[in-house]
């Protein structure tokens, strides 16, 4: 009895004391400004990831990798790929035109750029393979360039070494900066004997 007389002033007092541990000496603008702070500190990560890119509904590559994380920075928000990167690129009408892989990736996505490093490696249709240290993919030019030294084997018939290089994103089309070698396979060796 004596609790049912109490029950409403006991209900307004746990109802003001709740709004008053409530309040807060922050502005909004401080609020906002520690959200912003929390979400550039946040880390997405998922595993077993598939990516496709299109572009005009044109097939343009599929990106796999075991693991990716996210970083949702404000000023430079990122996607990163640490423990390898295989890509797959397509030509306008849906035929692979090479092929990629790589131990580590970073997409800047403001810049729409790919940064492909460590033990990269292309196979395009033609069967040239292309190895070295670092790709840059400029996504918007569609290009693909490295200042590292290259290697790149064409067939079974010769092997170019050089400083730099810049390709098409089929590895198709491609120019060196600067050659530093060149290595003719299977080549009969004529001597006297």
């Amino acid at each position: 009895m004596l609790f049912k007389r109490h029950r409403k002033k006991t209900a307004v007092i746990f109802t003001a004391a709740f709004f008053i541990a409530c309040t807060t000496d922050h502005t909004l603008e401080e609020l906002s400004e520690h959200n912003a702070r929390k979400d550039s500190s946040t880390v997405e990560i998922a595993n077993k990831v598939i990516i496709t890119y299109t572009d005009s509904a044109i097939l343009r590559a599929i990106i796999s990798a075991p693991v990716m994380k996210r970083f949702r920075d404000k000023d430079s928000p990122r996607l990163e790929m640490p423990n390898g990167v295989r890509a797959i690129f397509f030509d306008g009408i849906g035929d692979t035109s090479s092929r990629l892989d790589a131990l580590y990736a970073m997409h800047y996505e403001k810049e729409d750029r790919i940064e492909i490093r460590d033990s990269v490696r292309v196979l395009n249709r033609n069967d040239e393979e292309i190895e070295t240290d670092e790709l840059i993919w400029d996504k918007k030019e569609r290009r693909v360039t490295s200042d590292k030294p290259v290697r790149v084997r064409i067939r079974n018939e010769k092997t170019i070494m050089a400083e730099g290089f810049e390709s098409d994103e089929s590895f198709l089309n491609y120019k060196f900066n600067k050659v530093t070698g060149v290595v003719y396979l299977n080549e009969e060796i004529s001597g006297e004997e």
